[in-house]
């Protein structure tokens, strides 16, 4: 980690989970000759291994045994024998009565969302009974359960919750053979501050929309169109987003380089061909009179996007790169002069890792939505998101 740092991998990184079970994963396959597989297990960065009755000198040996191959690799371990009982996880396991009981570390206060916060209704009434089958079924007996459970109250009266936890006998149902739909989720954003029925009017709008009879009701229907709220962000998450955009500072503050053309009155963007993460237009207007409109994305910068698209009209094996090159080859077939010209539509930030959606490409396909003339086709709004891929495990070099 000191040495190499492209191996340093945080706590809440992009695939740091991942991460973490590949390295375990490998760690496991290490041990396997000093501990037999079948008393191993790992769950992300969290392994737990089960040594049969053994004396003093053999379990010495398999601690320096341990020590030796963890440090093979760079690493280090603490190992402790002759424990009869072993904290994993948010469970207290005992050897030798094979009990367990709910365990947290000695500083953690539970904290769960406030009973009037702004948060869907199904959520806040499920969370007690949620917290009492979750505590039930990592305690072995009903007295495990009463022992732990006064401070985990407390922590939901502090919440406003008034309903006390209760033990409940773990079930195993037996598992119901279930068909397998393709499921289409809308995630309205939830707010007490909206009193309209919001999945009321949505499935009426769906039912009226594509009855019985219509050709595309087998795929829109209440079967396989679902509703289920998001949660708007918090106060806090709100702030700091705010003061993230305004303090970071970006390759568009004053006193960046805005244009390398060497013709400066004939730059494309009039001076701004340097812009990064823009959505940009091309009008193109011909010697009919007729004009049409295309509308494209750069993440990087819009000169390098604006040399991609002289290319495709110069060489006719990229003839059908884009609309906007399909456009131009057909002007040029029917010998029509034209005239392309092209400005900056919108200016906002690609995909980062770790972000839910992309604001380029959903301010591209509004845009689109918006301009009911424009060459693009009417898939570019469905299209997922080109810039997700390069944060993907198999494409980082």
């Amino acid at each position: 980690k000191k040495s190499d740092t492209n191996f340093d991998v945080t706590m809440g990184s992009l695939d740091g989970a991942e991460t973490s079970e590949l390295i375990g994963v490998y760690l496991l396959n290490k041990i396997t000759s000093i501990i037999p597989k079948e008393h191993l297990g790992l769950y992300r960065d969290d392994g737990l291994a089960i040594i049969g009755n053994s004396n003093g000198p053999k379990l010495d040996s398999i601690r320096k045994k341990l020590h030796a191959a963890f440090k093979r690799e760079g690493l280090k371990i603490t190992v402790e024998i002759h424990d009869d009982s072993v904290n994993y996880l948010d469970v207290e396991l005992f050897l030798k009565d094979k009990s367990y009981r709910p365990y947290k570390k000695p500083n953690d206060t539970p904290l769960y969302i406030n009973a009037k916060s702004n948060h869907p209704p199904n959520i806040i009434k499920n969370i007690p009974d949620m917290l009492s089958k979750r505590l039930s079924s990592i305690s072995s007996t009903e007295q495990h359960f009463n022992e732990t459970k006064q401070e985990y109250n407390v922590a939901l009266e502090a919440s406003g919750y008034t309903e006390p936890l209760s033990y409940q006998t773990p079930q195993t149902t037996p598992k119901k053979r279930r068909r397998r739909r393709n499921v289409i989720w809308f995630n309205p954003p939830y707010s007490t501050n909206v009193k309209t029925d919001l999945g009321r009017r949505f499935f009426s709008i769906l039912d009226r929309h594509f009855p019985k009879d219509h050709r595309l009701h087998k795929i829109l229907n209440r079967n396989t169109v679902k509703l289920s709220y998001s949660c708007m962000p918090s106060v806090g998450r709100i702030i700091k987003n705010h003061n993230k955009s305004v303090l970071e500072a970006t390759e568009s503050d004053e006193g960046a380089r805005q244009c390398n053309c060497r013709d400066k009155p004939n730059c494309p963007l009039q001076g701004q061909c340097l812009v990064t993460s823009s959505v940009y237009q091309a009008d193109v207007l011909t010697e009919d009179g007729e004009s049409y409109s295309y509308i494209g994305l750069a993440e990087g910068d819009f000169k390098t996007r604006w040399r991609n698209h002289t290319k495709s009209f110069r060489a006719e094996r990229y003839r059908n790169e884009t609309e906007l090159s399909k456009l131009i080859w057909d002007l040029n077939d029917k010998q029509i002069q034209y005239e392309i010209n092209w400005k900056t539509l919108a200016k906002c930030n690609s995909y980062k890792a770790g972000s839910k959606f992309c604001n380029l490409c959903l301010t591209e396909k509004l845009l689109i939505l918006k301009n009911k003339s424009c060459i693009n086709k009417r898939t570019e709004i469905v299209s997922k998101c080109r810039h997700r891929r390069k944060f993907l495990i198999r494409f980082c070099s």
